[in-house]
């Protein structure tokens, strides 16, 4: 067995660090590449065995490294041969659940936002502000010039934008791309009419995050044959070779689960054309993002020609799995702007695909 991992220091005493989804456990910063990976490879060996999303909790202090299994499945768990496999101290517990710790920090992250803005409708610009940067950069962009009405937290009511199939292919909540209105986290009035603010936390970022069941049917896997018109066109968008996309969830095996972790990387002959259209409506123009990475804070307006360029492709690649080791297919979109990873797979515990979901970070050759 190798050291027992050593976790640096997190953002709270408490066991309040709940993460949900691997995409999740990428935004935790303080955790090293590699702590990442093997924590993500935990993570996907109890959901699988539990079905339970949020399975753990870490602590944020910095003497204490553990991880506590929610009592409701660690019963059902050997902690001590977990603790060996993946190098992490693990213990039944229940961390801060049911809302007795943090919240999450992006909506954290949120009322930050309107509390400096608050502070800056009351001071301008000699407020104590959290992101005094930010505050300058939106004084500059859109409130010199206008009178400060009010400030609202929209975070929690977005209009959901569900994956919608057509003539054109696929979009993400329809063809309308200004959506500011329907992203907006913050929104920001003044008498020359609304600002629409999207809040990201983290290096990585939720792009979206759809339901597939209904066209990824277990009878079509079953028969070898994806039947259903929008799962044909969804795999031909990307390029996915149908037999292998088949093979990938009806031959796994749990035994060989995570064995090698290889990957069979293609560049496939892709419909990039529908692609660009799904990024396209999915990034949409009209709000300006407000990005938190640590203690530095992006601010930018999602303009029609950021939208655009930041949905022209580079590249795509599909990592396939080793037969038999992961029952997901993943696909890297690159474009100028952003790199965005797409997986299919099952969200609940089960074997077929029940969900499309993407995250997105800055190209770094952007830079």
């Amino acid at each position: 067995m190798g050291s027992m991992l050593k976790f640096k220091e997190f953002l709270s005493e408490a066991y309040d660090i709940i993460p949900k989804s691997q995409v999740e456990i990428d935004d935790i910063v303080h955790l090293s590449d590699d702590q990442k990976e093997k924590l993500k490879s935990l993570y996907a060996s109890i959901t699988q065995q539990t079905g339970m999303v949020d399975p753990f909790a870490l602590s944020g202090s910095k003497k204490e490294r553990g991880i506590k299994v929610a009592r409701a499945v660690a019963i059902d768990l050997d902690l001590p041969k977990l603790s060996n496999e993946y190098g992490f101290k693990l213990s039944a517990g229940n961390g801060s659940r049911g809302g007795r710790g943090n919240k999450s920090k992006g909506f954290a992250f949120e009322n930050q936002i309107v509390s400096d803005l608050e502070k800056y409708k009351e001071s301008g610009l000699d407020g104590d502000f959290k992101f005094p940067d930010m505050i300058k950069d939106m004084h500059d962009s859109f409130l010199k010039d206008a009178r400060f009405i009010e400030v609202s937290l929209e975070g929690g009511a977005n209009t959901k934008r569900p994956l919608v199939f057509g003539d054109v292919k696929a979009v993400i909540g329809g063809r309308d791309l200004k959506i500011g209105s329907k992203v907006t986290d913050v929104t920001v009035t003044t008498d020359q009419g609304e600002q629409y603010l999207s809040a990201k936390f983290g290096n990585t970022v939720t792009f979206f995050n759809a339901g597939v069941a209904r066209i990824f049917t277990p009878d079509q896997f079953e028969s070898g044959k994806i039947t259903n018109s929008d799962g044909r066109k969804l795999l031909d968008m990307f390029g996915i070779d149908e037999q292998r996309f088949i093979e990938t969830f009806t031959k796994y095996d749990p035994k060989t689960s995570k064995r090698s972790g290889k990957k069979d990387i293609v560049n496939p002959r892709a419909n990039k054309k529908a692609l660009q259209r799904l990024l396209i409506t999915g990034i949409g123009y009209g709000y300006w993002m407000v990005h938190r990475k640590g203690k530095k804070v992006e601010f930018y307006e999602m303009t029609a020609s950021r939208m655009k360029k930041a949905s022209t492709i580079k590249s795509i690649r599909i990592l396939y799995p080793k037969t038999g080791e992961a029952k997901r297919i993943d696909i890297e979109v690159v474009t100028p702007l952003y790199i965005f990873k797409f997986n299919i797979r099952n969200k609940q515990g089960g074997l077929y695909p029940s969900h499309i979901m993407c995250d997105y970070k800055p190209n770094p050759s952007s830079k």
